[in-house]
């Protein structure tokens, strides 16, 4: 996080085209080719972690481009869920 500007790293594929279209953001290689118009919205966003291997997931709240929900069940062990 540098001068409040959120950056998201090591997300591949399908995931990172997802944030890019619910925040209306554009998928940029390089700092370097970051500009105004480029840049998404959300209201906010997170990252939590969880369980006892601190797995880690990214929160993305009120995205401008989506009106999608994402219910995560964990149960404890995979016969319980």
């Amino acid at each position: 996080l540098q001068n409040d500007l959120e950056a998201v790293r090591w997300v591949g594929g399908v995931e990172i085209e997802h944030i890019a279209m619910a925040t209306g953001g554009r998928i940029v290689p390089r700092f370097e080719e970051i500009s105004a118009e480029k840049l998404g919205h959300a209201g906010r966003v997170k990252e939590i972690t969880f369980g006892t291997s601190d797995e880690r997931m990214l929160v993305i709240e009120n995205p401008v481009n989506t009106t999608a929900v994402t219910v995560l069940v964990r149960g404890g062990s995979k016969m319980i869920v």
